[in-house]
């Protein structure tokens, strides 16, 4: 859940919001997910999400995550998303959304 919600929020950020036309129809799905949990959260501990992007091909991207308590890592993941049309075959990303993952860090490096 964390993983998805900093994914949408960096979606946001990056200009993929409904109020463009050229995004209309355009989805993001997970084509596979790797995820290790290293350390175990109690219920109220405040974690920080931290996302970066290792790859921004033309219709599919790679994301890395790290989530945070502190100074301690407690997860990380690597997801690779494809780009889809309203058909749900794969297209190519928007290319200012292309350019704005691949300024994008990986996270503790």
């Amino acid at each position: 859940m964390f993983f998805e919600r900093a994914r949408v929020e960096l979606m946001g950020r990056l200009g993929m919001t409904v109020d463009r036309p050229e995004i209309s129809g355009l989805g993001l799905i997970v084509a596979s997910a790797e995820v290790r949990f290293l350390r175990s959260a109690g219920f109220l501990d405040e974690l920080v999400v931290e996302q970066g992007c290792k790859q921004a091909g033309a219709s599919r991207i790679t994301l890395v995550y790290r989530i945070m308590r502190g100074t301690e890592v407690m997860a990380r993941a690597e997801l690779v998303l494809a780009f889809v049309d309203a058909t749900g075959r794969p297209c190519r990303a928007p290319a200012d959304i292309r350019a704005g993952l691949g300024r994008m860090g990986v996270p503790g490096e």
